[in-house]
């Protein structure tokens, strides 16, 4: 009953957030702003492409190179689930609103099942479960949907604590590490650090079955990389990005409230990527139970009798698994180490290139923080008596509410008006879906990662997809730079040289269109489409000439 409770307590919040019309999987406005658009429209492309190898490759996005599920963060595991029923889902269809509430669902259900090691109370595992819910860096990260699966790192948690003798469930892990590897990359090495610590500790197994345990959530890490396409990209110019240093945490991170606390003060940053990437508050209710365990712990409060005669999970984490998750966050600081705006020393250098892979550092503190919540709740859970450990969690959840209500209510007001669904597309007219289905492709010239693009890449590729045309353009995280040079090289060449493609729609800034007219002469066509300055041959303009005058 507890973690059902709690996974309520999780869906609840998610819905008073967010409310139902972001869950709703016909409404798309509300993605084509931040880097939602990217995710969504890797989904777009995707559901209607045959299948490849590895199966996660697109090749209509960002064309003619292409890219993968995994490098849009289009939370692979959802793409792949639901692509095999394309033909049956509307041609207008997102499900990132339906995976956040299942994260925060699942965040709640793993909480109370933490929770649940040590207190039999439905109570308190409920209030255990509102703790986890309400860790500010969940929240933080609906931007990027596929991060915001903490339940995952809950997950890894749960098998630390869990009862020696019944940790290494060979098909668990091997199903962790599929499907971490299915979500994303940061979370999956998160957890395989977290794994890697439960696998080194004190044996209460065979080394054999241990290792065997860790070779299969790795190797299903891998497999899940490799569906996704993170392969499909090589060299260390392309995997490696800037950043490193920049989007870290400060040692202050945990206390600093960023504007989320009512009462904490703000602390200053050393960098405005740690505003977001290296946000780690926790939250003054969070903050407070972490101190009240610390003072139970040096006071030696003795565990209660049921829990002392227990198989005490509390400890079962080990000293290897706070290791892992203590460097983990140690990574998070980068090797640009901060307090408050004070660079207290800079290791940066040839060495580090490596790490630029996981530019974010600041993420990799996320272990710590939930290992934290976890030894709290497991030091009060078995030292307090059951009535004052259930008031003293409902007054640290009602703390931690009160501290972050401002945060939380903008965001509730923002996702409740009505601007937030619209979206003014410059391509809206009823005529593209008569125009565009007679061209395979359509191509932005030059496309944003060429320079100015002549309109935002969003509408145009949403069409795109919707008519099944390729598109120069999108949002890669990890792009092949070299080839992408190219590309932009050629393209440029090629337009110059009038060497138009017959089934591909062109989109051109307005001042461009006489120099392309002399390249081409008559066989191109160039003029306004609803707003947009567009070129294509003249003898395919004769099928819709109708619907706009072109020159």
């Amino acid at each position: 009953m507890g973690r059902l409770l709690g996974a309520l307590v999780g869906a609840a919040f998610f819905v008073w957030i967010a409310g139902v019309r972001a869950i709703d999987p016909g409404e798309i406005g509300w993605l084509m702003r931040y880097d939602w658009p990217v995710h969504f429209l890797g989904w777009h492309f995707f559901r209607s492409e045959p299948w490849r190898l590895p199966p996660g490759l697109i090749a209509g996005f960002h064309a003619p190179l292409g890219t993968a599920i995994g490098f849009t963060d289009s939370v692979p595991l959802a793409a792949f689930l639901l692509k095999p029923f394309s033909g049956w889902l509307p041609a207008t269809f997102q499900y990132i609103g339906g995976w956040l509430l299942l994260c925060f669902t699942l965040q709640g259900l793993f909480g109370a099942w933490l929770t649940a090691r040590w207190s039999r109370r439905v109570s308190v595992q409920v209030l255990g479960a509102a703790l986890f819910v309400l860790m500010p860096t969940l929240l933080i990260r609906i931007g990027h949907p596929a991060l915001c699966a903490h339940w995952l790192l809950l997950w890894a948690l749960l098998i630390a604590t869990r009862d020696p003798s019944a940790r290494f469930r060979p098909g668990e892990w091997l199903a962790m590490g599929v499907i971490g590897g299915l979500l994303h990359p940061y979370l999956a090495v998160m957890c395989l650090g977290l794994l890697t610590g439960v696998a080194v500790s004190p044996p209460a197994a065979a080394w054999m079955q241990r290792a065997g345990a860790l070779a299969l959530a790795v190797a299903g890490t891998l497999a899940g990389w490799w569906a996704s396409g993170l392969f499909s990209v090589s060299g260390a110019e392309s995997m490696a990005t800037e950043g490193l240093g920049h989007f870290s945490m400060n040692l202050l991170a945990p206390v600093s409230p960023t504007g989320w606390s009512a009462f904490m003060p703000e602390l200053a940053r050393a960098t405005a990527g740690q505003d977001f990437e290296g946000f780690q508050y926790l939250g003054l209710g969070t903050l407070l139970l972490v101190a009240l365990a610390a003072v139970v712990r040096l006071a030696r409060v003795s565990p209660r009798p049921w829990a002392a005669a227990s198989t005490r999970p509390g400890h079962g984490v080990g000293a290897a698994v706070f290791l892992t998750a203590l460097a983990m966050a140690v990574f998070a600081l980068s090797p640009r180490v901060t307090a408050g705006s004070d660079l207290l020393f800079d290791a940066s250098g040839p060495w580090t290139a490596p790490f630029a892979v996981f530019r974010a550092t600041g993420r990799f503190f996320w272990p710590l923080a939930y290992l934290a919540l976890v030894w709290t709740l497991a030091t009060l859970g078995q030292r307090l008596p059951s009535r004052v450990l259930i008031t003293v969690l409902f007054t640290g959840v009602t703390i931690q509410a009160l501290d972050l209500h401002g945060a939380h209510e903008q965001r509730r007001r923002g996702a409740r008006d009505p601007e937030f669904y619209e979206w003014h597309s410059p391509m809206s007219a009823p005529l593209w879906a008569r125009v565009l289905p007679q061209y395979d492709h359509l191509v932005l010239y030059p496309p944003p990662q060429c320079g100015p693009s002549p309109i935002p890449y969003e509408p145009a590729a949403y069409q795109a997809g919707l008519y099944g045309l390729t598109i120069n353009a999108g949002g890669v995280a990890r792009p092949d730079q070299a080839a992408q040079l190219r590309y932009c090289h050629d393209l440029g060449d090629q337009m110059k040289a009038g060497a138009f493609d017959a089934r591909t729609f062109y989109v051109v800034p307005p001042a461009e269109v006489p120099a392309l007219r002399m390249a081409a002469g008559d066989r191109l066509v160039c003029g306004p489409v609803d707003g947009v300055t567009a070129c294509v041959s003249a003898a395919s303009y004769d099928t819709w000439r109708d619907l706009a005058v072109l020159r």
